[in-house]
Order: structure tokens, then sequence, then C-alpha cells
């Protein structure tokens, strides 16, 4: 038997363990998330078993809606004026793809390695993290003294520090099978990413990891829901207060935050929170105007612009730092309805099958739409991927796929 053909008969094992390779180099690499991606593709060719491959995404109802959002965009174009910032977005979109062509590969048997993946890789950046925090190296690529995380920028950093550190304490509670000394590790690693989280000063990811913890929390005492929000209370109280106290970053942008929202008024807004809210309400004046199908894919700068100009509220020009508005600005309400039917799909999903990932499945889409509110997530190649990833593992049919 030749290479190739050998390579031919066994591209879905490989794939999948691509799809762990991918899963590891998130959090390090966009380059090699990127070759990886190309290889797959590459493979998928080779392979040349189209039909058999596209039989294993037939009838999944959340790859009709993720390709529903794509051809959204696509669509946009026709009423859009600025085709140059609209291709530019629909370039962003185009990685919701991936989606189903990873689906295609992914084996029932390889998904808690897939997760464990995904952890080692961001492992591997809190350590270079805590080398920063520590001076033992100097900071480089996107960390500074203050926000040490050096391979994304802090506001990726700590949607992947959540979501990371909610895989090990999911493990830690769930997997019960797992040998003593991976408990050992694991909740050594837990701890140590929980002050990673709140010292690297990305506000998002914080409070997205106390919506994981509290749905963790809750499934894990089923039946004790009350005592399940008594821990979780007592807990989530007690990080906030010991981070307060003792990490400057989080005290200094928790008050910053407070400072932001006591003296919000009309004028130049030069706080991260003050610009945020005059952001949403000059975007919100563009909805107004054009509600029922949006002004196109790609205009909003153009549109913003000219709100900002008159406004009581004057920002940098720069987008929402709100995915739902932004929807609702290009595409009107239709398409912000139609930008969270992936979403509802996910939680229903998450609902309906009851399994070991049914905890994972109910989180994962509560996590994404919270972080929502304060960044165009959806738009971001680092917290795309991660939604592209996670998405891919988590709303396929878990069947056994083709041998090979």
């Amino acid at each position: 038997m030749s290479i190739l053909e050998n390579v031919r008969n066994n591209t879905g094992t490989i794939n999948s363990y691509l799809i762990m390779a991918l899963g590891f180099s998130l959090a390090l690499s966009t380059g090699a998330v990127n070759t990886i991606v190309i290889l797959m593709i590459v493979l998928f060719l080779i392979e040349n078993k189209y039909k058999e491959r596209f039989i294993t995404i037939k009838g999944n109802i959340f790859v009709y809606l993720i390709v529903g959002v794509f051809v959204m965009h696509l669509v946009g174009l026709v009423w859009s004026d600025n085709l140059s910032m609209a291709y530019d977005t629909l370039r962003r979109m185009k990685k919701l793809l991936f989606i189903p062509f990873l689906m295609m590969y992914v084996k029932k048997e390889h998904i808690f390695y897939y997760f464990q993946a995904f952890i080692s890789g961001m492992m591997i950046s809190e350590i270079l993290t805590y080398l920063i925090w520590f001076d033992v190296i100097p900071p480089f690529m996107h960390a500074t003294n203050i926000m040490p995380a050096p391979l994304m920028k802090h506001f990726d950093y700590t949607v992947y520090t959540a979501m990371a550190l909610f895989l090990l304490l999911y493990m830690l509670l769930f997997k019960k099978e797992e040998p003593f000394f991976k408990k050992v590790i694991g909740g050594v690693f837990a701890s140590t990413m929980l002050l990673n989280l709140f010292f690297s000063g990305g506000r998002a990811g914080q409070v997205g990891f106390f919506i994981l913890l509290f749905v963790l929390v809750v499934s894990y005492f089923k039946g004790r829901i009350f005592r399940g929000i008594g821990i979780f209370l007592f807990f989530s109280s007690t990080v906030f207060y010991l981070s307060y106290q003792y990490l400057p970053l989080f005290k200094t942008r928790v008050n910053q935050g407070i400072h932001a929202i006591n003296s919000f008024q009309p004028g130049v807004q030069d706080t991260s929170l003050g610009t945020r809210f005059g952001l949403n309400i000059n975007y919100y004046t563009i909805f107004k105007e054009n509600p029922i199908i949006g002004i196109g894919t790609g205009d909003y700068i153009d549109e913003y612009k000219k709100i900002n100009a008159v406004s009581k509220y004057i920002t940098a020009v720069q987008n929402p730092h709100n995915m739902y508005m932004l929807m609702a600005v290009q595409f009107g309400i239709l398409g912000l309805f139609i930008f969270l039917l992936p979403f509802g799909y996910q939680l229903y999903y998450g609902l309906k099958i009851k399994d070991n990932l049914r905890v994972i499945r109910i989180a994962f889409p509560v996590f994404f739409m919270s972080i929502m509110f304060v960044y165009w997530y959806f738009y971001a190649f680092k917290p795309l991927m991660l939604f592209v990833f996670f998405s891919s593992i988590l709303y396929v049919k878990l069947v056994d796929n083709p041998k090979t």
C-alpha cells in the first residue's frame, strides 16, 4: 500500500488528531491554527470521501443555523455601500464554516482528548504569564508589566482562561473515574488559573467565569438547588473579596468601572465603560433609523461617524463593543433573531441530550452570550475560533463516525 493510499484510508483518524492539535494551538499560535485547518482541508481533498463525510452532518439543525448566519452576512452585501468593509466583515465570518467541516471528523471516543488538548495549551500560556508576572522573563508580544498575558490580548486571554478553568473544574467534579494524581494536578492548575484569571485584567472573562461556575455548581447539586446556589454565592463572593483586597489591577479595574457608571454623562467619553455606554447609545440611534433589515454588512463605521458627529455622547469611532447591537445595526431585528437562533439551539440541544457532556453544552452558549454584551467576540479571531472549536465538538451528532 502506498503512502498516499495509507493516508487516504486513515484520514478520519489523522484529522481527529489534528482537531486535538487545533485545540492545543488555540491559545498559543494563530499561525499554527491556520496551518492545521489548511492541512485538514488538504487531507479532506485527498481522502475523496465527500458523500460519506457530508452524511455525518446532514440533518444537523445547528449546522444549518450557523450557515444561515454566514449567508445573512453574504446577503447583506446587497444593501451595503462600503463594500471594502463589508468584505472584511465577511472574511471574519467565513470561519463559521469551519464548524461543519470539523464536525465531519469529530470522534466520540476522542471528545475528552480534545478538551484536554485545549487545557494543555492554556497551561503553557498560563506558565508564560506567571513568568512575566514574577519578572522571571521580560514582557513580549501582547504582554505588559500590568497585563502579563503574552500570547493574546488580555480581553481574549481571560475568556480562554475562564473556559479552561471551567473544564478543569468540570473534570474534577464530574469525572470521578480519573486517577487521583490527575485530580491533584488538575486541582493545582485550577487554583493557579483562578488567580491568573483575576490578575490578567479582562473583565469579560472574569464575569463569564462566574456564569460558567454558576451552571457548574447548580448542575453538580441538582436536586439540592438551594445548596448549590449557596455554595456558589459563598465561593464567588470570597474570590471577589480576596481578588479586590490583594490584586491591585483587579481592584483598579473594579473602581474604574464603578466610577465610570457613577460619572457617566453627556460629553466626550474617556473611560472604558463610558465609551461603551456612548457607543451603544449612538448605535441604537442608527438601529432606530433602520430597524427591520439594518444598514447592510460592514457599513456600521461609516454610519457611526455621521451619528457621532452630532451626538451628545462623543466617542472614538469604533465598533459598538456589543455583538447584539452590531447585528441589529447591520441586519435589523430580523438579523438579530437569525444571529440568536444557533445559541438557542445549543441550549435546546444541551437540555435535550442527557449525557456526560450536558453541563458543558448548557454552560458554553450561556457563557458566550454573556461576554458578547461587552465586545464583538464573534468578529475577533481568537474568541471566534474558540466558539468554532467547542461548537464543533459539543453539537455534532454523537454517533459512530466512519472507522477511518
